[in-house]
């Protein structure tokens, strides 16, 4: 099931949130289940002293299946500051920053994004001690697809390898699609879609600097790969995926909307 992703008026840069909730984790650790790992209902990472440390906790019916595997339903992951609780108790965030919606099974991709958080922190993965690689939760993004709302602020919404769906509402927002936010050099932004995206002047902008191609580095390139289809303008960067800005007009476009 896709990943979906609300952004609010406190952490209107997704990525940006997610760095600066790193910066302050603090934690390398196995983490803990509350009730137990056989029947879980949550499953929490973090320090519990200090009011500016981050911490996570996922949510769901799930268990915890040695060497490695969660079986069961996760529903989604809190970000947040301030851990407070324990096994018996449950745990909560006294500051919410950010929630990931899940509601699927979760997979080997998952999986490893959990150690990776856990153990520092990390969203682009890390090196277990044995030396097996494991993946980070943009890699999961990647895998999934997202969904991912804006507010009627000026947000900064990202694309991750798959097929990823933003919607910037209201305010100047910015659109980043770079192929390397998961840490190494992906082939593809996916097909993505951006809904509510502004032209022209005083518009929205799309951030193609992470695109990483020489073939698409300018507005005229950029511009001569996009078409009317229907309602929609579609930029089409061939083997490196797609974009379709909704219920925009291809004229309607300005220099001033892309970011190189």
């Amino acid at each position: 099931m896709v990943a979906t992703i609300n952004l609010t008026p406190a952490n209107r840069d997704l990525v940006g949130y997610f760095n600066s909730w790193t910066a302050n984790f603090g934690y390398n650790g196995n983490g803990e289940f509350s009730p137990n790992f056989a029947a879980a209902t949550q499953w929490a990472a973090g320090n519990v002293s200090g009011t500016t440390n981050s911490g996570v906790i996922m949510n769901g019916n799930f268990a915890y299946v040695p060497p490695g595997g969660f079986t069961g339903t996760v529903n989604n992951l809190q970000f947040g500051t301030d851990l407070n609780g324990s096994a018996a108790t449950g745990f909560s965030l006294a500051t919410a920053g950010l929630t990931v919606q899940i509601g699927d099974a979760p997979n080997a991709a998952l999986n490893g994004a959990i150690y990776s958080l856990s153990h520092g922190g990390s969203f682009t993965g890390v090196t277990a001690p044995s030396g097996t690689a494991q993946p980070g939760l943009y890699d999961y993004f990647g895998q999934v697809g997202t969904v991912q709302n804006g507010t009627l602020g000026a947000d900064r919404l990202y694309s991750f390898d798959g097929n990823d769906d933003l919607n910037g509402g209201a305010g100047r927002d910015t659109f980043v699609f770079d192929r390397d936010i998961a840490g190494s050099l992906a082939s593809s932004i996916g097909n993505d879609t951006v809904s509510g995206f502004v032209a022209g002047a005083n518009g929205d902008f799309i951030d193609l600097s992470g695109l990483a191609s020489t073939a698409f580095d300018t507005y005229a390139e950029v511009l001569a790969a996009s078409s009317q289809v229907g309602a929609d303008t579609v930029i089409d960067f061939g083997g490196l995926g797609t974009i379709t800005l909704e219920g925009v007009n291809r004229s309607a476009l300005t220099s001033g909307n892309f970011v190189f």
